[in-house]
């Protein structure tokens, strides 16, 4: 029944338009016949009224079916602009229009018709560079802010005879607040200046993020203006994914310095493979050349290895409150500097080949060999915000640990805690 309803409205939409249509084609027709008359007021008036029904019909028809069409057919409607060759074509065009209608030449007839051909070939052909266009962007698997990075885009021409010419490519920003303004993707072109027929062409993207955070991709603004450059046709290419940003890798050696127990593992006086020298000893099958001590092989003039002492590896716990009782805008800068921190906390420890479990009012990820847990915990750093509420009694502390808090907090004690509003 629902159907049958539509169906009927939509029988009486096209049939009242149609005969609105059929009353100015009868009202034009009757205002020709009456200026042929001499009767030339009555011509005017019903001119008037057939204009007043066709203008009509264009405002309500002609939106009602673009609006029917499909989300896919108009975004391939290509936008046409015209660009300061093709004004100044429009110009000579113009003015050769006027020329002609007040000599008659026919030189300049066919002068003229060679150009509205040019416009014409033009149109056509730019219509067909931009159809069966993708696009597909690879980026690095890790990003940090402040970090330049290298994003590769590519472009799949996918059609069997016909190249690409000329194009340029823009990334599409909807939503200008949002964290789009915070990188240079999305206001760099990148051109294309050739792409043969079923290939595709890669370029480098050179960006930078200067925010963690998730940035949308909500697609990319394609144009050419080949070929001979009077409009510049554009057409658009959805895209929907996303860039996760991590937080800014700093430098922990003045970290190390005022907090060495974030350093982690603990020297044993013991043999083993950490970094600290343990002893010099005469070389025996099967050691590394790599730990040859070279100044005491040439002072005893036999080869002579370098042993480590063994570091103990104790799971560390990282304990983060995101709390921010002070949301002032100096406040929010520490705030993001210690994200900044445990990222680089993060990164240090996972390099070391050190376990340790990150704890927080909203997330406890134990991170050891996965490299699934490490992004995971990337993640979250990349997306946490601070909080309005205290809740660092609901964290389950557990020594060796290290507690970030924004400020003094209530705290038992023995555990190392660190003030990242005073870092």
């Amino acid at each position: 029944m629902i159907g049958r309803s539509l169906w009927s409205s939509r029988a009486h939409e096209f049939l009242g338009s149609l005969l609105l249509l059929f009353f100015a084609l009868v009202l034009a027709v009757m205002s020709a016949y009456a200026r042929r008359d001499g009767e030339f007021h009555a011509a005017a008036f019903l001119g008037l009224v057939a204009l007043i029904f066709a203008s009509l019909l264009c405002f309500t028809l002609i939106p009602q079916l673009l609006a029917r069409l499909s989300l896919g057919f108009r975004n391939r409607i290509h936008v046409l602009s015209l660009t300061r060759r093709g004004a100044l074509f429009l110009f000579l065009v113009i003015g050769l229009v006027f020329s002609t209608m007040n000599t008659g030449n026919n030189l300049l007839i066919l002068v003229l018709s060679f150009l509205f051909s040019a416009l014409l070939v033009s149109g056509l052909v730019s219509d067909l560079i931009l159809q069966k266009l993708t696009i597909s962007l690879g980026i690095p698997e890790r990003i940090h802010a402040l970090q330049d990075v290298t994003c590769l885009v590519t472009l799949h021409n996918m059609k069997r005879y016909f190249p690409a010419f000329a194009l340029e490519l823009k990334s599409r920003k909807r939503h200008p607040g949002t964290h789009s303004d915070q990188s240079d993707f999305f206001v760099q072109e990148k051109n294309f200046p050739y792409i043969r027929a079923g290939e595709n062409l890669t370029l480098k993207l050179r960006c930078s993020f200067r925010r963690r955070g998730e940035y949308p991709v909500e697609g990319f603004d394609i144009s050419t203006s080949f070929p001979f450059g009077f409009f510049s046709r554009r057409r658009k290419l959805e895209a929907q994914g996303r860039i996760l940003v991590y937080p800014a890798l700093f430098d922990l050696r003045s970290v190390f310095f005022f907090h060495p127990h974030l350093r982690g593992g603990d020297e044993l006086n013991q043999r083993g493979l950490g970094s600290s020298l343990y002893n010099i000893r005469q070389y025996q099958d099967g050691d590394s050349a790599r730990h040859v001590d070279w100044k005491s092989t040439a002072k005893l003039n036999h080869l002579m290895v370098k042993d480590f002492a063994r570091e103990e590896q104790s799971v560390m716990n990282l304990f983060f409150s995101s709390y921010l009782p002070n949301q002032s805008v100096l406040a929010l800068a520490q705030f993001e500097k210690a994200l900044s921190y445990l990222t680089s906390l993060g990164d240090y420890y996972w390099k070391q080949g050190q376990s340790f479990r990150f704890v927080s009012e909203s997330c406890e990820i134990g991170v050891s060999e996965r490299r699934s847990d490490f992004q995971e915990l990337m993640k979250y750093l990349a997306c946490v915000q601070p909080s309005k509420k205290n809740r660092v009694s609901e964290l389950q502390l557990a020594l060796p640990c290290v507690l970030f808090v924004a400020g003094e907090a209530p705290v038992p004690a023995g555990i190392p805690t660190v003030d990242y509003l005073q870092l």
